[in-house]
């Protein structure tokens, strides 16, 4: 009877160290990728920088295109290890739209364009709905970062962040569609 005890609690032994071992090799296998990941990382970076760092503009098209190739390649990883944030991704294209509007703009500003014209009136209104766009999503994204502060980051403001550049997207391809 002793020696049944005995048997199964050295039976229960080696399976738990066993099982403890997987379970230790495969959590290692995990931050072993992670690693590898960072290694490849700052590995394409340095071939990227001696490719960037030979580049001659002069070279032929296929040397310009590996160069252009691992170039891609090192800003997915980037973005892979480093996700952008929704507020900035609506920050950013808020400002490019905000500039595209505005030159735009300018360029019937003081010029001898015939405002009486119908087409011209049409750009003009146009130009003052992208604005009006752009100063309802700056409102909108300050608003957010007011609620941020106070709540600091979260998932829910991240969620936020994520509906905040949709809604931009959508609006901003209605205006388009809307003037075609």
């Amino acid at each position: 009877m002793f020696e049944n005890k005995t048997k199964k609690f050295l039976a229960l032994s080696f399976c738990s160290v066993a099982i403890l071992s997987a379970g230790s090799f495969l959590g290692y296998q995990a931050y072993a990728n992670d690693l590898s990941k960072k290694e490849i990382l700052e590995q394409k970076k340095k071939e990227y920088q001696e490719l960037v760092d030979q580049d001659d503009p002069n070279a032929p098209s296929e040397e310009r295109e590996n160069v252009k190739e691992m170039g891609w390649e090192v800003g997915k990883l980037q973005k892979e290890r480093n996700p952008e944030n929704p507020e900035d991704i609506l920050k950013r294209k808020l400002a490019i739209f905000k500039e595209m509007t505005l030159i735009h703009e300018s360029s019937y500003e003081g010029s001898d364009v015939d405002l009486s014209d119908p087409k011209v009136i049409e750009v003009l209104d146009q130009i003052e709905q992208r604005k009006q766009l752009v100063e309802k999503f700056e409102e909108k994204l300050a608003a957010y970062k007011n609620k941020i502060n106070k709540a600091k980051q979260s998932k829910d403001a991240k969620q936020e962040a994520e509906q905040l550049l949709q809604e931009f997207q959508e609006e901003k391809s209605a205006i388009s569609i809307q003037n075609e």
